[in-house]
């Protein structure tokens, strides 16, 4: 079975409680946010390689791009060169729902599956280092694992266990486990769909809490420090290299309608905005933002100047 057009139904349904007069507001308020100075580049891969549904986009120290995405058939991790040179792929068969991807500061490449909740560690070259089960309650459905990994500056990895457990954990460089904090609900430090995790400059956690509409904030072991409330769905959270704060964030469930978001890390106010969606966004090492849109391509967005 195809897995797109279940990931769509997935990714966009809503609670019969919608946010009306919240999406309403930020629609208002989203007009008198700039937008940033970049160039849009769709990038062309040589060769040509099938991309389906584009999950996650991750970029090492080289600047090479690590691109997850959900193959009917073959490779769900392929890399490509700066340019978009296809440089190899791996990871046929090991994966139900590829979700994420991240490259550590050694280069090593992490990987999450949404729905066998396995975290897997590979070299940078494909070979697998590292194999991390993480469980799901029993009759969770089809999404109901891991989403999103982001690292410490001590080596801890930090899971975002989102769909069934809506919570974080924390792992050492070896897969140990070291903690978890987080429980499903809508109180602060509680979560619906823990998406995307990431570090900031500070040692910060930011938790990209999707079906709350909402940023939240903890220490590195797990205090909740506070939270910024936005509307409809609040998919991912990155850094850039310079340490702003991005968020992405679609309204109505409808991907059209999907905005990357710089934020102001004192206020949570919006500072600029890219009209994307970006299921999850990365950063390359020259202040390109990438963000994978579910789609078929690989875009960037190059600072001007």
């Amino acid at each position: 079975m195809r897995l797109l057009p279940l990931l769509i139904l997935a990714l966009f349904a809503r609670p019969v409680v919608a946010q009306d007069a919240a999406i309403t507001r930020f629609r208002e308020l989203i007009e008198d946010v700039p937008h940033l100075p970049v160039d849009r580049v769709a990038l062309d891969v040589d060769p040509a390689v099938t991309l389906e549904g584009v999950s996650a986009v991750s970029v090492d120290s080289h600047s090479n791009i690590h691109v997850l995405h959900r193959p009917a058939t073959g490779d769900p991790v392929v890399v490509l060169n700066p340019d978009g040179r296809f440089l190899r792929s791996w990871g046929a068969g090991m994966y139900t729902i590829p979700h994420g991807i991240r490259v550590d500061p050694n280069d090593d490449v992490w990987t999450v599956d949404s729905n066998t909740s396995r975290v897997y560690k590979f070299s940078p070259e494909g070979d697998l280092l590292l194999d991390i089960k993480v469980e799901v309650p029993e009759g969770g459905g089809q999404f109901c694992g891991t989403a999103d990994i982001a690292f410490g500056g001590d080596g801890q990895v930090y899971v975002a266990d989102g769909y069934c457990n809506g919570r974080v954990i924390e792992f050492d460089a070896t897969g140990g486990r070291m903690g978890e904090w987080g429980s499903r609900g809508t109180d602060p430090g509680q979560f619906t769909v823990v998406h995307s995790v990431a570090v900031g400059p500070q040692g910060l956690v930011y938790v990209a809490d999707r079906e709350n509409g909402r940023l939240q904030r903890f220490d590195r072991d797990g205090r909740f420090l506070g939270l910024w409330t936005y509307a409809g769905q609040l998919f991912s959270v990155a850094f850039s290299p310079s340490g702003e704060l991005y968020i992405s964030v679609s309204l109505g469930g409808d991907p059209r309608e999907g905005y990357v978001i710089q934020v102001d890390q004192t206020t949570g106010a919006m500072l600029g905005r890219i009209d994307v969606f970006g299921h999850e966004i990365a950063f390359a090492p020259d202040g390109s933002l990438l963000p994978a849109t579910v789609a078929d391509e690989v875009l960037l967005f190059r600072p001007q100047g």
